[in-house]
Parts: structure tokens; sequence; C-alpha cells
């Protein structure tokens, strides 16, 4: 590590002292809210959380005091938990409600769900990681924050190339790297860090940045981001691709400490010592250029008659809903698409749209993801807790209700917020999923 920390007193000069204190200090944590639920702000606890400076429904909050994750509003997806710089980086480029976004390497999920909080029904995020235990993780995430138009994929993003060339309006590249900037917040940060490291990013930065050029239409915006500080992967990568591709660079807005990109004034640095959070790097471009753009085939709804009987019959039987009209079945699961998807069948999708749940030979088991989309008035049997209950937290721990005599399915909620399914006969039977008991 030697070397890098030479390498950061060269960047930083005067402000390396700084630097490295700040490196001692407890990282900042951050959370933003589902913008989809109503109310939302109003479950925070106001004394343990401070605004974000630049993120609107972004807030800091002490760990020492407050653990939002450990409450059943994180579970219900009311909001989620990310570091505060990184929040930066999807807030930094103008969604649109009807944009097609993709979201290159989305894993955790914290960019693909702020794109979330902006879309429309009309809009469409593919949010891909191509690492297969990673993508799990993005998808578990979409799920519990209730997105109804967002495919999650696993593979290369590369492999979109030929497929979407020119579909998407806005793309996020928050590239692979050396992870600099995750310094404080992780040892394996440091472990791993290595020169060799920074140019074995920086190739598959340049792959990565060309397939993003063909996949985003004329006039569409690209944000590349990267948590680490080396030039080789951020201002460097950015010269490379102002020279070989038409873009050219948009000025992202300076304030709160964000400091300009070194020989790059318009992308932004954070610096840990100047802004409450961890190291990141972000610019923002705009394609000149043209693409010849291959119009994809879109899905088209494919259920069994048989499945498409047990779920109609589920929905009239317990919801006050309409079924959606685009359905899909993959083995009895069924998932509710829109029009605007495309058909990704050489890709390999752990996640496309809304997963209403399970067909089985006479029946239909709905699922988390579709009891988290829905209202009070949506369903026809319920109950309502509050978040420090104890049937909340005999519930979220596995356990059976008391039944109060009603039959059917039902959800539970908490604080008038949607948690999971229940079905009641002589009691409430736990439907929650059992990855998420505690």
């Amino acid at each position: 590590m030697d070397e890098f920390y030479n390498r950061m007193k060269e960047l930083l000069g005067n402000d390396y002292d700084a630097f490295l204190k700040a490196l001692d200090e407890r990282e900042v944590k951050g959370l933003y809210l589902n913008n989809h639920k109503k109310d939302v702000d109003q479950i925070l606890d106001q004394k343990a959380v401070m605004p974000h400076p630049l993120v609107s429904n972004g807030y800091l909050y002490d760990p020492d005091i407050y653990q939002p994750g450990k409450s059943p509003y994180f579970l219900a997806g009311l909001y989620y938990i990310q570091e505060p710089s990184a929040m930066l980086v999807a807030n930094m480029i103008d969604i649109k409600e009807d944009d097609y976004v993709l979201d290159m390497c989305a894993a955790p999920g914290g960019k693909s769900c702020q794109v979330l909080n902006r879309l429309g029904e009309d809009g469409l995020l593919i949010a891909n990681d191509i690492s297969s235990s990673r993508a799990k993780i993005l998808s578990e995430n979409i799920e519990r924050f209730g997105a109804t138009n967002a495919i999650v994929t696993n593979t290369d993003p590369i492999r979109f190339v030929g497929l979407l060339d020119g579909f998407f309006d806005k793309i996020i590249l928050d590239a692979p790297c050396s992870g600099e900037g995750m310094l404080r917040k992780t040892e394996l940060a440091a472990k791993t860090w290595s020169p060799e490291k920074v140019q074995e990013c920086a190739s598959i930065q340049r792959s990565l940045i060309e397939a993003a050029y063909k996949l985003l239409r004329p006039g569409g915006q690209l944000i590349y981001s990267t948590c680490t500080y080396s030039k080789e992967e951020n201002e460097d990568m950015i010269h490379y691709a102002l020279d070989h591709f038409a873009l050219k660079v948009i000025d992202l807005p300076k304030s709160h400490g964000l400091e300009p990109g070194i020989d790059l004034p318009e992308a932004i640095r954070c610096y840990p010592h100047k802004f409450k959070g961890e190291g990141q790097f972000m610019c923002l471009m705009e394609k000149t250029g043209e693409t010849e753009i291959k119009k994809p085939r879109f899905m088209k709804p494919n259920i069994t008659k048989a499945s498409l009987k047990n779920v109609s019959d589920f929905y009239k039987q317990s919801l006050n809903v309409k079924l959606p009209p685009y359905l899909v079945e993959n083995k009895g699961h069924i998932y509710a698409i829109r029009q605007q998807f495309p058909d990704l069948r050489k890709i390999r999708i752990l996640r496309n749209g809304l997963y209403l749940g399970e067909s089985r030979k006479n029946y239909f088991i709905p699922s988390y993801s579709l009891a988290l989309t829905l209202t009070k008035q949506d369903v026809k049997l319920s109950y309502d807790f509050d978040e420090d209950s104890e049937e909340i937290k005999a519930y979220l721990h596995g356990e059976t209700l008391e039944s109060h005599g009603h039959k059917g399915y039902g959800i539970l909620f908490v604080s008038s917020y949607p948690l999971s399914f229940y079905k009641e006969s002589n009691a409430v039977k736990n439907l929650f999923p059992k990855g998420l008991r505690r």
C-alpha cells in the first residue's frame, strides 16, 4: 500500500494529512426513501437523521443511535441504505418518466432503485451484473423496492451489444475499479489493491465504455463512475472515451465539498475529508454521434390456460385490483411484464418485471414481490400492526399469528405499509420469505 499512499500524497498535496485523518474516522451511513410509498418520510426518526446535502429524498444517520436496517420498514421496502457519495451518481443524471435505462454493473442495486424512484409506468430499467451472487442480491433489493418495470439480468454487459444497440436513453456505468475510495469502509479494498489491479480495471473499463456507447441512443446520456481515486481509471478513461467516440462532457454542479476532476473540471471527485462520504468519481457524457439502431423484438405474453385460471381466481378471491394484462410463465412462476420489455431470450434473466407468484396444480401462491406493491384498498383481508408490535416481531421470526375467523389470503401491514402475504384459516399462516426471517 505504500505506493498507493505516495500516489495520494502527490495527488492531494497539502490536503493529504486531512485525507489520512478522514480515513481513521468512522464511515458515514446514509439512506434514501422509496418515492412510490406514501408519506414515507414520516417513518424516519427525525432526531437521528439529517438531510443529505444534495439528494432530496436522502438522509445521513448515526448508526450508534439509529439502525434502520433492523426495522421492519426496511423489509417493507420503504428506503434503501446507501453510502452518501454513491447516492450522488444516479442523482446527477436526469431520468425522465418514460426513459429506457441500463445500469450495466448494478449490484447491489442502490443506483438502480434510485432510477426506479423516478421512472413512470412507460419507463424501463434493465439492471445487470456479471456476478451471479451479486446479481441475486441486486434482484432481492429491486424486489423489496416494489419494482414493476425492471428486468434484472446476470451477464457480461457486452452481450447486449448487437441486441439492444441504440435502445437506451440513459446508461449508468458504475465501473469495476480498484476500490481505493473504499479503504475506510472495507479491509478487502486495502488487501486487494495493487498497481496491476489499477491497470487491469482500466482495460475492463475501456471495453465497457465502448459497449455503452453502442447501446446508447443519439442524444442519450451516459454517467460513468467509480469508487476509486486513480486518474488512470477516472479522468484518463473519460479522455479515452472522448477521443474514440462521439461524446461530449456535461458539466456537473459542484458544492458542499465536491471537487472538480483533474484536468477535467466538468467531472466530480468526492474525498472523505471534503464530503461526508467515501471516495467517488463521476462524469456525465452525452452521445453526439449516430448509431444504427436495431429495433429489438419485444416480449409477448405466454402463460398456460391452467396457470391463467389459477392466478385469475386468486385475484378475484383475494384482491380488489385487475389482473395485469401481460403475463409470462416460467416453470409455473408467473411474472407481470410491460409492453416495452425487450425479448432477452439469449440473456440470463433473474427477474422479469413483477413476480406475482407460483401456479401449482389447482391453486396459486402469491409472492412477497406482489405484496409489496399493494395497498389496503387493494386487498380483501388484512391485518395492520405497529412497527414495534409483538405481532410484527413474531411474524418476522416465522411464527403464526392468532386467527380472527377469516379464511383466505391477506396482507400483513406494518403501520399501513405492506409487508407480506399470509394465509388464514384456523391460524394466520406465515408466508414471509424464510431467507428474510429474523
